[in-house]
C-alpha cells in the first residue's frame, strides 16, 4: 500500500538519519556530460553527512564503476537513461555489478556514437524497448521531473493514449527535484497518487552543495531494502526547491559543462534571468 509523506522544508539530515535510511535519489558526476564534480567528492561528502547518493548519471556508469574503488562507499547504482524520443528513465540497482552487466549487455549497442553537446546526451532506444528492456530486469524503474521543462518533461509522453502501457512496469515517480519549482513537484506528487505508484526525491545535483537538498527516507538497513520500499510507497521525502535565481544558475552551469563537454570550440555566452522560464 503506498503511503504518501512528502515534506516540502530543507531536509534536517540529523533528524532524517534517525528514522533509518537516507539517500539523495539524484545526483550526477563529471561522467556525466553536463557536470564537473569527482565521483570521489561526492563520497566524501556522503559519508561526511552520513547518507547515501544514488548516482544517476546520464546514459553512463562508469561513474558507478569507479566507485567500486572506494570500499563501503554510500552510493546507489544507478543511470539516468534518455531514449530516442529524448525522455528519461531512471533505474536502480541492488548491486553495482548487475547494473553493469544490464548496461554493457543492453544499453551499449543502442548508445549514439556523437557529442552531446548543448542538445544533451541521449541513447538510441525506443522507450518502448527501453521499458522492455527493464520489466526483465531486477531493478526499480523510476520516472523522474515528468513536470520539468522541456524536454525533459515526460508526463504528456507517457499518458499518450499509445503509451499508457508503458506506466504499469513503472515503479515510482520523482515527487520532488530541487531544480523543479514547487508548482512542478506537486504535480508529479499528483499523478503518482493517481497511479497508485512508489515516491522518491533526490536533489538532481551537479554540484556539491546539492547533495542531500532532496531526499527519500525509509526504515530499511540496506541498499535493497531501501529499493523495496520505494517499490512499496513505504518512504518519506522531503526537501525544498532552489529559489528561481538558483534554479536560473544551475541552469548556466549545466550549459556551461555541456558546452566544455560537447563542443571542440570555445562559445561564451550569459543567460539572462528573466529568460529561466519553466516549460
Amino acid at each position: 500500500m503506498v503511503s504518501v509523506k512528502v515534506d516540502y522544508t530543507e531536509p534536517d539530515l540529523a533528524v532524517l538519519k534517525e528514522e533509518g535510511f537516507v539517500a539523495d535519489m539524484h545526483f550526477h558526476s563529471e561522467h556525466s556530460h553536463d557536470c564537473q564534480t569527482p565521483v570521489k567528492d561526492i563520497i566524501k561528502l556522503a559519508r561526511r553527512r552520513g547518507i547515501h547518493v544514488a548516482l544517476t548519471d546520464h546514459n553512463k556508469v562508469s561513474g558507478v564503476a569507479e566507485s567500486l574503488k572506494y570500499k563501503d562507499a554510500p552510493i546507489i547504482p544507478g543511470v539516468e537513461l534518455c531514449s530516442r524520443e529524448g525522455k528519461e528513465v531512471i533505474t536502480y540497482f541492488a548491486d553495482a555489478q548487475q547494473l553493469l552487466d544490464f548496461y554493457d549487455r543492453r544499453v551499449k549497442p543502442w548508445l549514439k556514437n556523437r557529442n552531446a553537446g548543448i542538445r544533451g546526451s541521449r541513447t538510441d532506444i525506443p522507450m518502448r524497448s527501453l521499458i522492455d528492456m527493464l520489466a526483465a530486469e531486477d531493478c526499480i524503474v523510476h520516472l523522474p521531473h515528468p513536470f520539468g521543462p522541456q524536454p525533459r518533461r515526460s508526463y504528456p509522453f507517457f499518458t499518450r493514449k499509445t503509451r499508457r502501457g508503458f506506466l504499469k512496469h513503472v515503479h515510482s515517480i520523482e515527487v520532488f527535484n530541487a531544480a523543479l519549482t514547487r508548482r512542478a513537484n506537486l504535480s508529479a506528487l499528483g499523478w503518482a497518487v493517481q497511479l497508485g505508484k512508489g515516491i522518491a526525491g533526490g536533489s538532481d545535483g551537479h554540484t556539491l552543495s546539492a547533495l542531500g537538498k532532496g531526499v527519500t527516507v525509509s526504515k530499511a538497513t540496506n541498499i535493497s531494502g531501501h529499493l523495496k520500499a520505494i517499490k512499496a510507497g513505504t518512504v518519506h521525502v522531503a526537501g525544498q526547491e532552489l529559489k528561481q535565481r538558483e534554479r536560473a544558475r544551475l541552469l548556466q552551469n549545466v550549459f556551461t559543462n555541456k558546452l566544455r563537454n560537447g563542443l571542440s570550440h570555445k562559445v561564451t555566452f550569459s543567460l539572462p534571468l528573466q529568460r529561466y522560464r519553466e516549460g
